[in-house]
This record gives C-alpha cells, structure tokens and sequence, in this order.
C-alpha cells in the first residue's frame, strides 16, 4: 500500500487556501468534462439502441438556424461534405466546454465536502435539462410542426432527461472521487492511505472516459466517412446511367432515418382536400407509369462539381396520387414530408403536371435506404433538395409554404440552371502532342440540352460538339457530348458552355451556390508536351 504524510502545520494561509480553491476547481473541471462525456456517449448510445431521434440532431438544427447564410455559405464551399463533420466536432466541443464550466462552479458551491452530494446534483441535472430544453424550443419553433410534434417531442426530450441526470450523477460522484485523496478538514497529523479502492476507482473513471471518447469519436467518424458524393474518377466521363452505389447523397441529417415500414408501407395526403385518405403501396403500384430517366443536382453544387447523377426511376404520377385524394379549391402549394421532418413545397400547378412522379424503384431496384427508401418523390427540372426522400405525408395548403432550407436561405423556386462540365482530360492534364477528345455532360434540369461549344483559347473562339449520350428523350437528363481536337504543344485553357432547349445560352456570369444555385462556365488548364 502507497502511502502519503501529510505533516503538522499552522493554520493556512490565505495563499494556500487559494491554492487549495484552485485544486479543487481543476478537480471540478475534470468531474464536469467527464461528466458531459458521459453524458453525450448516453445520447448517442441511446439513439443506436433505439433508432429515436438523436439530441445531437436537435441541437445540430438548432445551431444551422442561427448561422447567418453567409457563414453557412463558407462553411460549404470551404469544406464542402464535412463541414457536417466540423459542425458536430463544434457541438460535441462546446458541450464539454459547458460541463467544464459547470463542474467548477459545482466545485465552487460543494467545497470542502466529502459525500456525493444527491441533491444538488440532481439540481444541475434539471438545470442542464431546462437550458437545453429551451435552446431547442427557442431556435426550433419554426420546425415544431414537423421536427418535434407528437412522438418526435418525445423522443427528443426523453433521452435528454436521461442524459441529463447522468451528467450530474457522474458529475458528482467523479468530484466526490477525487476529494477522498484529501485528509478531512481540520484534521491532525496522520498517514493517509492511497488504498486500492481509490486505485480501482480512479482506474475505473479513466477507463469509463476513454470509452465514452470512444463512443463519440466513432459518432463523429460515421459523419466524417459517410457516402456524399460520388461520380466517375477525375479526368474519365462517368455512366450515362449513375449506378445507386455511385450516386451522390446529399442530407440535412446527421443520421439519415432507417424506416421500418415493412412491405406494407403507405403515405398519407391531407389538407385542402376533398378527403384525406392514405394511399397504400399496392394503390400507388396499380397507377405506375412506365419507367423514366432523370437527372438530380444538388443546389449546392459549384461550377464543374460532382454532385449529379442520372438514374431510372419507376413511380406513379403525383397527380394522379393527388387526385386519389382530390385537391380542393385554393390550394396553393403542396408540401411533402419525409420520415426526418424534412419539408418541401412545389406550387400545386407543378406538382398537378405530368411530370412529378412518386417513385420506389431506382435502377430496376428498390430504393436505397440513403436515396429515400422506401418512397421518394422526382419533379423533373428543379433542385435536390425539393425531391423530397423518406416520403410520409402531402398536405396540399391554401398558402405559400417555406421548407426547411427555405428558413435557412435558400431559394423557394429551385429551378435548375444550366450547367456544363469537362470531364476529360482532367484539369491540369499534361497531355501529348496529336488527336485527342475533350468530352464532358451538360445538363438544364427538364429544359433538355440543344447545343454544346467548346473553347480551347479561354472563351475567344467556340466551336459546337457533338452531343453523343441523351439518355431521356423527354429531355429530364444530362448528356454527353465529345469534340475531336489535335493538339500542338502548349498550354490550353478549355472553357464550356450548353445551350437549353429554349435556345438560352449559359450564362457566363459566376454566381456561388446561395441562394439558387451556382453559376458560371466550368473552366480547365491542360499542358500538350
């Protein structure tokens, strides 16, 4: 047995009953870091176990609506797919930087004290639950209808309670750990024995901790590693037809739902309707139409980016789903709502066209459960984010409906822009002297592509390629074009540019991906040795 002698001395002084002060306060900060550990490895742990609504999602929604767009702007075209990533290492971060401050004023207030103190720490644990109760309320009020209503309040509010009294149970049982070391106040001349229960107890909370790290770091790896984005390799043209393993994701979640809704799966239609009703999955089946081929761009995609695909989608036309139910007089918007409470809106002369379809089959295969399983919904023509995945409810309104990105920004229209891409040769390709092609996609959401030109003196002189891949004769696709060119030795700044089936040529103006999407010519530097 290690022991510590602790000698005679005068009454303290007041430096030393400073130091002391400080000791402790450490000793509070180490109790509340450990403690907001514990309590976000329960938060998580409890989501992995029960598949309910993560509080880390809550807060996550929580912080996005009170970041101004032009941070959020940044954020994106800084990091681009993990600025998700940094967005929850900053949340985890500012919780334990909370439980650190907390632990020392928990310090503060139960100095010189060698119990676990119950009462007061069960205080704490309401005191952490009222403050984070009402952050959410407060900075998610808009979002009450669809992210937090009913069962979804619930499932939010119940983890944190739970999580709540972990924080200040571990709190202060870590602080009461620590304080056996000291003798007891007051107390004469002895030996105090570091024991082999301090020993097993300080071992104990190490080894709880490290697990607790554990737990987060695997959270904010899942986030980190998750599929994003995905298109051909740089420098090669991908598939006219994006494989679903290929095709980008894109999602508002930090974890994206996991329906369960068997085989039987239905969605319901409510609102300015002439009769609510729920339409089943053998319903929807009976009204299929034949399959179709659309492409879906993300808004936030920049000039020449990856964050496109082009699938083969089997649904049934949304107006004939809406019609199941009958849209009544005044309707203005019809909103749609996935299994993540993420809402969206087209108006109702959109989704009534031919066009909009509710889809369950991608590729000849189910949906995946990243690309909306089991039911989504494809408009033709605008934005991801108004095809709305994990599909549960349409409400037809009588007013102008504003979804989830729309409180965050971004435009209410989402009608896609022209863009245009060279894939090959890559940028700052060194490539030899003779023939080579220069090929890419161009793409104008449901307008179709009537031309493509090329330039290969940065926009001087332009010459028309040969559009070669149109795999949507509706015109919902990209295409693919190719333009034969024999190369001296130099440097070639190749520029772009598409045409729409209206005979509107892409702009040339840049524009950032806020509010409505990125403009620009897609621009790229090769040498010819």
């Amino acid at each position: 047995m290690v022991t510590i002698t602790s000698s005679a001395s005068p009454p303290i002084s007041t430096r030393q009953r400073e130091e002391l002060r400080d000791r402790d306060r450490r000793r509070g900060a180490i109790a509340g870091v450990i403690a907001a550990i514990a309590m976000l490895a329960v938060i998580v742990i409890f989501r992995q176990v029960t598949g309910v609504t993560s509080l880390l999602d809550a807060l996550a929604d929580a912080v996005l609506l009170t970041l101004p767009m032009q941070a959020f702007s940044f954020m994106l075209d800084m990091f681009g797919p993990q600025a998700k990533t940094l967005l929850l290492v900053g949340l985890i971060g500012g919780i334990l930087l909370a439980g650190l401050l907390l632990g020392r004023l928990f310090a503060k207030q139960t100095a010189g004290s060698r119990r676990l103190q119950g009462p007061r720490a069960l205080t704490y644990a309401g005191g952490v639950f009222l403050v984070t109760a009402l952050f959410i309320l407060v900075f998610l009020q808009n979002r009450l209808p669809t992210e937090l209503a009913g069962s979804r309040f619930v499932q939010v509010f119940i983890p944190l309670g739970v999580a709540s009294m972990v924080f200040g149970l571990v709190l202060a049982g870590v602080l009461l750990v620590l304080r056996t070391f000291d003798p007891p106040a007051g107390a004469i001349p002895e030996r105090v024995a570091v024991t082999r229960r301090h020993a097993l107890a300080v071992g104990g909370i190490a080894v709880a901790s490290l697990a607790g790290l554990a737990v987060l770091g695997r959270e904010v790896g899942r986030v980190a590693t998750r599929k994003a984005l995905s298109t051909g390799p740089k420098g090669e043209l991908p598939s006219v037809i994006t494989a679903n393993d290929d095709f980008y994701t894109v999602s508002k979640n930090f974890v994206d739902p996991s329906p369960n809704r068997g085989e039987n799966w239905s969605i319901e239609i409510d609102g300015v309707v002439n009769q609510p009703i729920t339409v089943t999955r053998q319903q929807l089946e009976a009204m299929a139409a034949p399959e179709f081929v659309s492409t879906l761009t993300c808004i936030s995609n920049p000039i020449g980016g990856p964050l496109i695909g082009t699938a083969r989608w089997t649904g049934a036309p949304l107006a004939k789903v809406l019609a199941l139910a009958g849209v009544g007089p005044g309707a203005t918007d019809l909103v749609m709502e996935g299994e993540d409470g993420y809402t969206d809106s087209i108006p109702i002369e959109r989704a009534m066209s031919p066009e909009p379809m509710v889809v369950w089959l991608m590729n000849g295969e189910p949906l995946p459960r990243i690309h909306g399983e089991p039911v989504r919904v494809i408009v033709p023509g605008v934005y991801g984010i108004k095809n709305v995945k994990w599909l549960t409810r349409l409400t037809v309104s009588n007013s102008d409906y504003q979804g989830y990105w729309q409180d965050r920004g971004w435009t209410d229209e989402g009608i896609v822009k022209t863009e245009s891409r060279i894939d090959e040769p890559g940028d700052h390709a060194i490539l030899n002297v003779g023939p080579a092609n220069i090929r890419g996609m161009a793409f104008a959401g449901d307008r179709g592509i009537q031309k493509v030109e090329v330039s290969v003196d940065d926009g001087k002189t332009w010459r028309e390629a040969t559009i070669f891949e149109n795999p949507s004769p509706d015109g919902f696709s990209w295409v693919f074009w190719t333009l034969p060119w024999v190369f001296a030795q130099g440097t070639y700044k190749i520029v772009v540019r598409a045409t729409d089936g209206t005979g509107e040529v892409q702009t040339s103006k840049g524009a950032d991906t806020l509010p409505d999407g990125a403009s620009g010519w897609h621009k790229i530097t090769v040498g010819v040795a």
